[in-house]
């Protein structure tokens, strides 16, 4: 067996190169050789020379040259081709140029490098460039002698792909193909290969270009042509709705909610790094940020929506759709989740590379309201939905925000009674009364913002969920992190293998949050400060904390705390 990969850059030659030589037993010759051969003429030469050993296999982006074709088929050299959607190949050419380690197969990248899409330099690499590697792709599927293999089907649907290429390669080895693709990828992923639903958002001067260069084999291939007018956006925009709710309508909603600093990003983090989940945070279509109205009552307010309602045709023909409004805010939610998905381009978006089957959202709660108005509205656009409602210690919640907006006020060179009193303890001073009376008044509103929100949350989730509803404790979570993730993944219906929970663990741990610091060690000017349980004694006792929680106390005692 001898096997051509090619294709143009950018297009997966090289995964699907490396996986098919891994799983045949080949020999790479990318590997053993000193240099490949430069271009067509020399591989032709190489090939008739009978460099092309038996058994191997060669990766590169080389021309449908007629001596090529010759060649090849004299010594039965297999050629495969990879082909990819035009539009998101340039974009993953334009990433790759922009990125740290650049892309040294293709040296004119170098001029797109801090470019804007629509500038003169890029649009000269298009017609000068870039149109030059789409030819290259169009001649192998004009010369008939290539298997084309679509990037899109082999990055998710690699077995389907093996099938494709069985009557030239054989059938394929009985290995753990998934296992092998994700140990490729780790090395070779860049950009929306793993995305089905990409939006490339070009430009419409590029993608104005784009479609004088592309040629016609790409859209015989199947490709659809992208209109470059507001026209052709909407419509692409609209398909690609259509194909989330196509993919993902039984995809199973998580909401992970609590009051803002008691851990919610943790959670987030913990549910983000799982492979089978696509993670969004505080999106605040359901909260009330900042005592402003959310997303979903500005938009469909109650009031304006049933007068709308009962006298529009909709309404005279319907009367009895009262949960209208919720049906099109569900649709709304869904839509805005999949254009906030479908433009990222990294692992840390949407990209996976296992099927996604959940989703998860995480809300912070600020405000009594917050808590009433989100738990309500989720169970009526949601009630399939599973709720986490994290908890903590509300007195490390309290030194957990005044920290927090310590870092505020250090960032805009503001003095107040926060920065001093933190200051000092920090100099180790803590002698001052005044700042500690106005440090348990601050506790003190805290505790009865904390027994709000925590407690609405909690009994209106127990009652309107019942077993979809979950209660975790961040200090449960912080002493016992394998086994509370495990309990977090089987309830939400999430593969829980023991070296699948370490690695999330280990991922999502305050180390790697904090970028190398160990829970304990303080950074006042980091979103992630301490990460410890019980920091609120080095600034109340005991007694004190009694007397200022005094208002939560009884929730405390609920879910654990003295």
């Amino acid at each position: 067996m001898r096997v051509l990969v090619t294709g143009q850059p950018a297009s997966g030659l090289f995964i699907l190169g490396e996986l098919l030589y891994r799983l045949y037993g080949l020999e790479n010759l990318n590997v053993s050789l000193d240099s490949l051969p430069e271009d067509s003429s020399a591989l032709a030469q190489f090939i008739q020379e009978g460099g092309f050993s038996d058994g191997s296999l060669m990766a590169w982006h080389y021309s449908a040259d007629p001596a090529l074709l010759e060649a090849s088929r004299q010594q039965g050299v297999q050629v495969v081709c990879t082909v990819r959607d035009p539009y998101i190949l340039f974009e993953t050419v334009y990433l790759h140029a922009n990125s740290p380690r650049g892309m040294p197969a293709v040296p004119e990248t170098t001029r797109l490098k801090g470019e804007d899409m629509e500038s003169a330099v890029v649009l000269d690499f298009i017609h000068n460039v870039f149109s030059r590697q789409l030819r290259l792709t169009a001649d192998w599927q004009a010369s008939g002698q290539a298997l084309m293999v679509h990037q899109e089907q082999f990055m998710l649907e690699v077995e389907r792909t093996l099938e494709v290429l069985e009557p030239v390669l054989g059938k394929a080895p009985d290995k753990d193909v998934p296992a092998l693709m994700n140990a490729i990828l780790e090395k070779h992923a860049l950009g929306s290969a793993l995305n089905p639903l990409s939006d490339s958002r070009l430009p419409a001067g590029t993608l104005q270009v784009l479609n004088e260069v592309i040629p016609q084999a790409f859209f015989e291939l199947g490709y659809q042509k992208r209109g470059a007018d507001a026209q052709g956006s909407m419509n692409q925009r609209m398909l690609g709705m259509a194909l989330f709710q196509q993919l993902y309508a039984g995809g199973q909603r998580v909401f992970l909610v609590g009051h803002g600093k008691s851990g919610t990003t943790w959670l987030h983090m913990l549910f983000f790094h799982h492979p089978n989940v696509a993670a969004v945070a505080e999106r605040r279509l359901f909260e009330h940020p900042d005592q402003n109205k959310a997303l979903f009552d500005a938009l469909l307010d109650d009031e304006t929506f049933e007068s709308w309602f009962q006298s529009s045709s909709f309404g005279i023909k319907a009367p009895e759709q009262t949960d209208v409004r919720y049906e099109l805010m569900r649709l709304m939610s869904d839509y805005l989740l999949y254009r906030a998905l479908a433009v990222r381009k990294t692992a840390k978006g949407f990209e996976r590379r296992e099927p996604i089957t959940h989703f998860s959202e995480k809300i912070a709660l600020n405000t009594d309201q917050d808590a009433r108005v989100t738990i309500d509205t989720l169970q009526k656009l949601y009630p399939d939905a599973k709720i986490v409602h994290i908890v903590r210690d509300p007195r490390d919640v309290a030194v957990s925000a005044m920290f927090h907006s310590y870092r505020n006020f250090r960032e805009k060179h503001e003095r107040n009674w926060i920065t001093d009193f933190v200051d000092s303890v920090l100099e180790g001073d803590n002698s001052s009364i005044l700042k500690k009376q106005a440090v348990s008044a601050y506790f003190k509103s805290h505790a009865r913002a904390w027994n709000k929100i925590a407690g609405i949350f909690h009994h209106r989730g127990e009652t309107l969920y019942g077993d979809n509803y979950l209660l975790v404790r961040y200090e449960d979570l912080l002493a016992a992190p394998q086994d509370q993730v495990t309990r977090l993944f089987r309830f939400a219906g999430l593969s829980r293998d023991e070296q699948l929970v370490a690695d999330v663990v280990e991922k999502a741990s305050f180390k790697n949050l904090s970028k190398g610091r160990k829970a304990g060690q303080q950074d006042s000017s980091s979103f992630y400060r301490k990460g410890v349980a019980g920091d609120w004694k080095n600034y109340l006792t005991p007694e004190t904390s009694r007397k200022v929680f005094s208002d939560a106390w009884e929730l405390m005692q609920l879910f654990g705390y003295e």
